[in-house]
């Protein structure tokens, strides 16, 4: 890498806007576009298409154009003296309320110590927060422009040495503060504290820019509002056909994002397409140069993904709550002839911004891939989501068509519930049924009833038969002459 060249370039400058699938000669995630009847097949509202136009929707427009494809020639000090310069040349209003185009337009700049960004492991981490820190800050201000609360105190004493000509009790008070504060003394104290909280939406980032110089890697960016930025940004949210008015020399999100350079954008970017439908996008990207394994690698692409979607909800709704505040303190006293001062400061600042349960349709990625970047010299991952106005529609009716067959697959499975209950009831009932059980009872009785007579019955015939053979055999033996004694021929 020429790193040396770099040092004072700007190392990317992007006019903000986006669009849907880029591949540039690589794989890119694609999502359908809503060609020019979808959103007359799918209307998300019903009536009549609602064109804006104000100077806001111009800025985002003319942005679209000053999108660079590669960082440009100059050499301001740093990102956000480019940002400023390229606003001022078009002639814009800088943190002050534009009454004839009806828009605020306020540039930012925040930095991070970076003294070689080829050799620092977290560089696209701390840049992707630098830049979330940009956009949150010029969210701030414009918050604070619509309305903050102020506290302010300024208090100035000051006592002195002797005071002849006193006495009583005010001598006694005035000689108790002398002692206190030990001669001469002068006490400042100046407070101010401001708190600004508003919801706030369709802040559009219409320029960004980052440098890397002397050690110090800065993103900036030029943030507008507008009413007609307002009103697409809520059309998103309620479903409504909201279109912005379209250039005569408009392009497609397709021809835009052909013509630039992903390695250059960063944070919330918007673009209006030629049929005037307004692209809301978020980029985010992360180091994927040799080193890290595989479960890394996977792991920094998926936060650059989720950072990319949360930059991206937040250009359409966030609620901003900004507070600062300040404090100065000089004590100034006499000691031997000469004064002694002591000085103090403090600042204390808290922004913060937060969307909870938004229900967003016709989101998706419009690109991952990785690019290589000039300052980091080496590939990153660029991941780009957004949500369109014609998807929206879309997303509804696939939505409406997976819920009706989820409806009808349950109604499926309540009756198979049905049938399965059913079978078991059956089961059960014939398990305890009482009829059955006492005509089981009554026909065993029968049945071992029955055995039992049979059993004795042929047990007496058993015995009868015994008895007919004992008189048989008495029958037999009374048939001839059986003499116990001597016969009447026997001799004696």
């Amino acid at each position: 890498m020429k790193l040396k060249m770099m040092k004072l370039a700007i190392a990317a400058s992007a006019a903000i806007s986006t669009g849907a699938i880029f591949a540039q000669g690589r794989e890119a995630a694609a999502v359908p576009a809503a060609a020019k009847g979808d959103a007359e097949e799918a209307p998300a509202a019903v009536g009549k298409t609602e064109v804006v136009a104000d100077g806001g929707v111009e800025a985002v427009q003319i942005a679209e154009e000053a999108a660079p494809k590669e960082p440009p020639p100059s050499k301001p000090k740093d990102a956000e003296a480019e940002v400023k310069a390229w606003v001022k040349d078009k002639g814009w209003k800088i943190g002050r309320w534009d009454a004839q185009k009806k828009r605020l337009i306020v540039v930012v700049g925040e930095s991070f110590d970076c003294e070689d960004p080829a050799k620092m492991a977290d560089v696209m981490v701390r840049r992707d927060m630098a830049a979330k820190r940009a956009v949150l800050q010029a969210k701030a201000q414009i918050v604070q422009f619509v309305k903050e609360e102020v506290s302010a105190e300024n208090i100035v004493e000051m006592l002195g040495g002797n005071a002849p000509g006193i006495s009583g009790e005010a001598r006694e008070s005035v000689e108790q503060q002398a002692a206190e504060f030990k001669g001469d003394s002068l006490k400042q104290t100046s407070v101010v504290e401001s708190m600004a909280a508003m919801p706030l939406f369709g802040a559009t980032c219409v320029r960004q820019s980052e440098s890397w110089n002397r050690g110090k890697y800065q993103i900036a960016v030029a943030l507008a509002w507008s009413p007609a930025l307002e009103r697409s940004a809520r059309a998103i949210l309620t479903g409504e056909k909201v279109v912005c008015k379209p250039r005569p020399n408009g392009k497609s999100v397709e021809e835009w994002l052909s013509g630039v350079n992903p390695a250059f954008m960063s944070g919330p970017v918007q673009f209006v397409d030629a049929d005037g439908r307004r692209w809301f996008m978020g980029v985010s990207a992360a180091l994927v140069d040799e080193g890290p394994n595989s479960l890394t690698h996977r792991k920094n692409r998926r936060i650059a993904d989720m950072s990319a979607k949360q930059m991206c909800l937040f250009s359409l709704w966030g609620d901003v709550k900004a507070r600062e505040a300040a404090y100065q303190a000089l004590q100034s006293r006499t000691l031997d002839g000469k004064s002694v001062e002591e000085t103090m400061q403090w600042m204390e600042s808290k922004i913060s911004e937060s969307i909870k349960n938004l229900p967003v349709r016709g989101g998706a990625y419009l690109y991952q891939d990785e690019v290589e970047h000039p300052v980091v010299g080496g590939p990153v991952y660029v991941s780009i989501y957004a949500v369109e106005p014609g998807l929206a529609g879309v997303a509804l009716k696939v939505e409406t068509v997976n819920y009706a067959t989820r409806a009808e697959i349950e109604r499926v499975k309540t009756l198979e519930s049905g049938r399965a209950a059913a079978n078991k009831t059956l089961v059960d009932r014939a398990k305890n049924d009482v009829r059955d059980y006492n005509r089981g009872v009554a026909a065993q009785n029968k049945a071992v009833k029955s055995e039992l007579d049979s059993r004795a019955k042929a047990k007496g015939r058993q015995i009868a038969d015994k008895k007919e053979r004992a008189i048989q055999k008495v029958r037999e033996s009374n048939a001839g002459v059986f003499n116990s004694g001597a016969d009447a021929d026997d001799d004696f």
